[in-house]
């Protein structure tokens, strides 16, 4: 699949399957939520969701497709992509944007309280200073 006929993504999640010989490409931002569907370079399907399952419908020669996005796991950001035709699914695969690693997930968590704690200090002093408070 050539993959220059679709907008420039640095970051997210990124799903291929084909269905014939049609070519089905599927993107989706773990920042914004913004999800996008391809069949044959041609956009079909775009929804923002920031829940955790996604459901994108579209038909390819009159028969009736759907991508599913699916957050299994939010502490590695795992997402289950399924390519169903009906209610059969065709296919199935996952990314994940962090390592499935426990201990990676762990450090992460630990990191962002770190880093909460820091700007919650911040965001303390700094109002007690201009308003006053005591």
């Amino acid at each position: 699949m050539d993959n220059k006929a679709y907008p420039v993504r640095k970051s997210g999640y990124k799903f291929y399957f084909q269905e014939g010989d049609n070519q089905i490409a599927c993107f989706g931002s773990f920042v914004s939520g913004k999800e996008e569907v391809y069949v044959n370079d041609e956009l079909v399907s775009v929804k923002r969701n920031l829940g955790f399952k996604g459901v994108h419908q579209f038909t390819i020669e009159d028969s009736a497709y759907s991508i599913v996005y699916e957050l299994t796991n939010i502490l590695s950001g795992k997402v289950k992509c399924s390519f169903l035709k009906g209610t059969k699914t065709l296919s199935l695969q996952s990314q994940s944007i962090f390592s499935d690693n426990p201990k990676t997930a762990g450090g992460i968590i630990l990191w962002c309280f770190f880093v909460g704690f820091v700007f919650g200090a911040l965001g303390y002093t700094v109002s007690q200073f201009f308003l006053g408070w005591v």
